[in-house]
Order: structure tokens, then C-alpha cells, then sequence
């Protein structure tokens, strides 16, 4: 990997990493529809401006159809889990559950595309949910029907994203990419304007400054801006290469949190953390078996 693409992937990791930090902010005053709703519309924004800088061609007609089921499972429904999740449970928590989310990519392949699971992707997937387990068992907040909802909302988000990504493979491959992620922000926004709209009075009486800042930095920076530097990472290095910033937005997620929210990094947090992106190291095949252990009828 180049310096340059080097750079644009450790910035892209702290860029996604304040994303579970802003959300926590936000989704306590604004609510998680709005929230989502604001980082959507805003992030719509900033790729639209970009991709037609790009001379990018939308094709919205041809395309709505993609464009939705696309935004609704890469965005509207996980930003918005996350967003719920976000007001139960630590960063560190909702970082390590989006790192499931090559391990459901996996999944939805073999459901979706009927790729051959080998029994490393198998392992992967218990290996991941147990770092889960590990993760809330001795993580540093007590185990509540909350947490564990928070907690299971992350996962349902990874799994949005595992599906979106299979979908995307599926029936987006001769569109190009900016006009997907442009596309689908602009749908996924559109489908949360009727759930965020009444969450609209209750922000403009009680909504503050420090929450407004942070939508804007969740909708610009970490969606919109974020979204480009990472297709232009996929287009120079590829996607393998790409997703591995995977790995890193835990570790920022949690710093981040730490320094600015004064959440704890515990032996229980980084012990979780190691063994899910042990797993999703499985999933990746950046950890393989023996030839003859790795497909199964």
C-alpha cells in the first residue's frame, strides 16, 4: 500500500471511529431517527457534490429500485440501530459489533450467492459471536435487558451491512460506486424523513449546540467525506485491502471515547475486541487453514 493510501486509511479509521462517539452525543437529544435522518441527508449532500464534480452519471430512474434496498440496508436501518444502541451502550461496544459485519457479508453470500462456506468462515462466526459474549460478560457496564438490546442492535446493524454489501454485488456491479453510495444516502434519507419528522418539535425546543455539531460532523464528515476517501481506497488498493480498516476502528472508537467522553478501555473491552477481530481476520482470510480442512459439502 502506498504512503498516500496509507494515510487515507489510518484517517479513515479515526474518521469512522468518532462516528460511534458523535452518536452517542446526538441520539440522547435528538433521538435515533432524527439523528440518522440528519447524518443521511447531510452525508446525501456531500457525496452528491463530490460525485458531480466527478462527472458522475446517477441514472436515478434506472436505478431507484437499487438505490433503495441498497440505502435501506446499508444506512437507514443500521445508522438507526446504532443510533438506538448508542444510547445504551459504550463506543467500544457498538465498534466491535460493526466489525461482524465481513463475518455476516460471508453469511449472506453463502444465502444469497451460494458461495461454499469453509469451516474457517464457520469458526469465524462462533469465534465472533463469542467475542460478543466475552465482550458484555466483562465489559465495564453491568449486563441490563438495555445493554443487551444495545448490543443486539449493533449486531442487527453488522447484519444490514452483510446483506447490503452481498446486494450490492449482486445487482449494483455495473453502476458505478459514487452513484451507489449517493444514491442510496439520497433513499435512505427519504425513508427516514417520516419517522424523524415527529422528533423535529422536540429538537428545535431542546436541541443544543454541542448535538447539532455533531450530526453535522456524523452527516459530512463521517458519511459524506468519509464514503470518498474510502471508494478511492477500494479503486487504487482494492477491497480487500480496503475493509481492513476494519481492524483499526475499534481502537479508535474506543480512544476516541476515552479522551472526549470519559468512557473506560478495560481488560473486558480490549479482550473482546482482540477475539471478534480475531474473527472477522478468519472471515477475511487473512488466517487460513490447511487446504484439505477448509470446504464443506
Amino acid at each position: 500500500m502506498s504512503t498516500t493510501n496509507l494515510i487515507r486509511l489510518l484517517s479513515l479509521a479515526l474518521i469512522w471511529g468518532t462516528s460511534f462517539m458523535l452518536m452517542r452525543i446526538a441520539s440522547p437529544v435528538f433521538g435515533p431517527f432524527l439523528t440518522t435522518f440528519g447524518r443521511a441527508s447531510l452525508g446525501a449532500l456531500a457525496i452528491y457534490l463530490y460525485a458531480r464534480h466527478r462527472r458522475i452519471e446517477f441514472q436515478w430512474k434506472r436505478n431507484a429500485k437499487t438505490y433503495l434496498i441498497i440505502g435501506l440496508g446499508n444506512t437507514a436501518i443500521p445508522f438507526s440501530l446504532f443510533a438506538w444502541s448508542a444510547l445504551h451502550v459504550p463506543s467500544a461496544y457498538m465498534a466491535t459489533m460493526n466489525s461482524l459485519a465481513p463475518i455476516f457479508t460471508a453469511v449472506f453470500g453463502f444465502i444469497m450467492l451460494g458461495e461454499r462456506l469453509s469451516w474457517l468462515r464457520i469458526c469465524a462466526f462462533i469465534l465472533g459471536l463469542f467475542g460478543v459474549a466475552v465482550l458484555v460478560g466483562i465489559g465495564p457496564v453491568d449486563v441490563t435487558p438495555w445493554v443487551i438490546g444495545g448490543v443486539l442492535a449493533g449486531m442487527g446493524a453488522a447484519v444490514g451491512y452483510g446483506f447490503a454489501a452481498t446486494y450490492t454485488r449482486m445487482y449494483a456491479k455495473e453502476i458505478p460506486a459514487l452513484a451507489t453510495a449517493t444514491g442510496s444516502q439520497f433513499a435512505a434519507a427519504l425513508a427516514l424523513l417520516p419517522l424523524a419528522a415527529p422528533a423535529i418539535p422536540h429538537a428545535i425546543t431542546h436541541g443544543t449546540g454541542t448535538a447539532l455539531l455533531a450530526v453535522a460532523i456524523l452527516g459530512v464528515v463521517c458519511t459524506g467525506i468519509a464514503y470518498a476517501m474510502f471508494f478511492q481506497l477500494i479503486s487504487t488498493e482494492g477491497a480487500s485491502k480496503a475493509i481492513t480498516v476494519t481492524f483499526l476502528i475499534p481502537a479508535t472508537a474506543s480512544i476516541w471515547a476515552w479522551l472526549l467522553l470519559n468512557e473506560p478501555i478495560t481488560h473486558g473491552i480490549i479482550a473482546g475486541i482482540l477475539i471478534v477481530l480475531c474473527a472477522t481476520a478468519m472471515s477475511l482470510g487473512l488466517i487460513k487453514l490447511p487446504k484439505r480442512t477448509q470446504k464443506i459439502a
